[in-house]
């Protein structure tokens, strides 16, 4: 993600729809991505992603350059994804439901880690501070540092959530009966990021970036 310049910011905090487009274009595509295995719905996810970057608009002005613009984008993200699972999940509870299981899974055993949906079911089995971590390392290219920005935490806080996601999906993919040789010990940096792209090889839906109404 290119960061933007101070004059394209100062352009769309002072309402140019030209400079704010830019960081839509910019910036969306990645936030969607994120959202989308945050809370495990693509649809959700579009919902919250136009959210996202219609607070950015509103509060650009606020925005201090302490932080990279892209850290700052995803603490925005972030709080969003968090928001709508903790609303879920109250709604669930008001309902009288049981706690949300993962969807019963079709696996014959021949396909790959990078391009099972065994793995994002995995993911999704962790809470919202491991699984957020994850996400934001191996997924997205964070640095240890800006996540634990993003997150508002400390490093070593961040460095355990990621040893520890990593562990316990490795230990979930095997669980729901992924094949242990085309695994490492240890979920690498990268690996979310192979899936994702052969996941969306074989997803014909496109990404609308367009936000009406902004």
């Amino acid at each position: 993600m290119e960061q933007p310049t101070p004059e394209q910011l100062r352009r769309a905090a002072d309402g140019s729809e030209a400079a704010l487009e830019e960081l839509v274009l910019e910036f969306y595509g990645p936030v969607l991505q994120y959202l989308h295995r945050f809370v495990g719905s693509r649809e959700d996810a579009e919902d919250l992603s136009q959210e996202v970057f219609i607070r950015v608009a509103r509060s650009l002005g606020g925005f201090d350059g302490r932080s990279r613009f892209s850290t700052w984008v995803f603490q925005i993200a972030k709080n969003a994804g968090i928001d709508f699972l903790r609303k879920r999940e109250l709604d669930r509870r008001r309902r009288d439901e049981a706690e949300a299981e993962l969807p019963p899974m079709e696996y014959d055993g021949t396909l790959g880690l990078e391009d099972s949906e065994l793995l994002w079911a995995s993911i999704r089995a962790l809470n919202e501070d491991l699984r957020a971590a994850l996400l934001l390392r191996d997924l997205m290219g964070f640095r240890y540092q800006e996540i634990a920005e993003i997150l508002d935490t400390t490093l070593s806080t961040v460095k355990w959530r990621i040893y520890e996601a990593r562990e316990r999906v490795q230990r979930r993919f095997r669980e729901l009966g992924g094949e242990v040789g085309v695994t490492t010990d240890r979920l690498e940096a990268g690996t979310l990021a192979s899936a994702e792209r052969s996941h969306e090889r074989g997803n014909e839906r496109t990404v609308d970036r367009e936000l009406p109404g902004l």
